[in-house]
């Protein structure tokens, strides 16, 4: 009692709902191709085109995707030493701003680079 019988067809239209809603596909466009699929009508280019259209949006995220993996990636590999360049660049840019200020001479009195 209390526990329904669920034919295939049910559940395999159930895990297509999910697995296109989870890859991006909108709700419009799941109802859309769901009428087209229980029409009685043949509109099989209708539902190849949306499916096409649905395709090639998923694989701009996926490149997208793919894209921002690598870059992390290379980042991951090369953390330290993007690290160690980047902090002396940083040191770089502290010497010549302090050889800037002693040419211009001005006054900072607290050594902190702000001058009051």
């Amino acid at each position: 009692m209390g526990n329904r019988d669920i034919d295939e067809r049910i559940l395999r239209r159930i895990r297509f709902v999910t697995q296109m809603r989870a890859a991006g596909m909108s709700i419009d466009n799941l109802r859309r191709y769901i009428e087209l699929f229980d029409a009685q009508e043949d509109n099989t280019k209708e539902q190849i085109a949306l499916l096409k259209t649905q395709l090639a949006i998923m694989e701009e995220k996926r490149d997208d995707l793919q894209s921002a993996i690598d870059h992390l990636n290379y980042k991951l590999n090369h953390f330290y030493d993007h690290m160690e360049t980047t902090e002396e660049e940083l040191r770089e840019l502290e010497r010549e701003h302090q050889a800037k200020q002693a040419a211009d001479g001005d006054d900072d009195v607290a050594g902190d680079g702000f001058n009051y």
